[in-house]
């Protein structure tokens, strides 16, 4: 990993400063392991405890599952919400099942937020067969925050729905 640490920090100059950030390089190691964990992880194997129900007709709502990510594009850090809206067939998971789904498999990895959303409504659909999913996103983008616009206001929402709710209404 050293010699992968020093090429990741090859923009800094100053050799003290280096010198302290090589010093922690079990840190970041534990650090990575536990912010990319999501690679590690299968939907599969997350929504694996489910419920035969018959014919459920209504939808189950999991709202304001916080989040933290890291974007692919800038290798920075992105953070917010997402709910899960899913209308079951004959078949319901546990309820932390879903919230495992979108933090622990989806959010962490490298990640953008129009796919990750996107990914994580296939899998309830994929794995769960649901009449419907919507699922929607609002985040902070440590990107937008820090650099470039250096805007700290602004919050991304995306949007991702398939079956019976592919023309779900959401409000604010």
């Amino acid at each position: 990993m050293n010699d992968n640490l020093n090429s990741l920090l090859g923009f800094i100059e100053n050799e003290i400063v280096k010198k302290k950030l090589l010093q922690s390089e079990d840190r970041i190691k534990r650090s990575f392991d536990e912010l990319f964990m999501g690679y590690n992880l299968k939907a599969d194997e997350i929504l694996n405890d489910v419920v035969h129900v018959d014919n459920y007709s209504g939808i189950v709502a999991m709202k304001n599952i916080q989040f933290y990510s890291m974007c692919e594009h800038h290798f920075a850090p992105f953070f917010g919400s997402i709910d899960i809206y899913y209308q079951p067939n004959e078949i319901i998971t546990g309820l932390g099942k879903l919230v495992r789904l979108a933090k622990d498999v989806h959010a962490r990895r490298l990640q953008i937020q129009e796919l990750m959303t996107r990914d994580i409504c296939q899998d309830i659909m994929r794995i769960l067969k649901p009449k419907g999913c919507f699922v929607r996103s609002t985040a902070k983008h440590l990107c937008i925050c820090s650099r470039g616009p250096k805007d700290d206001i602004t919050e991304t929402v995306c949007t991702y729905c398939e079956g019976s709710l592919e023309n779900f209404i959401w409000n604010k």
